[in-house]
């Protein structure tokens, strides 16, 4: 039954890097008007890895949790809600939709 839990912990984290991948996609796609590769759901997907990525990186070293603990792991009362690092999160989103609009060469979308 441990093994049941520890799955549904990692799909919920999926879901929050997700979350902040659909963030980054959508400011770019919909906000800035940006036409990106593979359109709002290419860089929904390249916004998740980043969000994947870019958390990892950060927790490598202790420095950045101990830095916004209160901002970096959304907590109710005691009981953790979700094991990611919410801000490397969308900031690894941001970074690589950005990252993907570069390499389309910042094209305005046509409406």
């Amino acid at each position: 039954m441990e093994w049941f839990i520890d799955f549904l912990l990692i799909l919920r984290d999926l879901f929050v890097y997700g979350l902040c991948g659909l963030a980054g996609a959508y400011y770019y796609y919909y906000r800035l008007n940006r036409d990106l590769l593979g359109g709002f759901w290419g860089a929904t997907l390249i916004g998740t890895i980043g969000a994947v990525l870019i958390h990892v990186i950060a927790n490598i070293q202790n420095w950045f949790p101990v830095v916004v603990n209160f901002l970096m792991l959304p907590k109710w009362e005691n009981t953790p809600l979700a094991r990611v690092n919410i801000i490397a999160a969308l900031i690894g989103s941001f970074l690589f939709v950005y990252v993907l609009n570069r390499i389309n060469h910042d094209k305005e979308r046509r409406r």
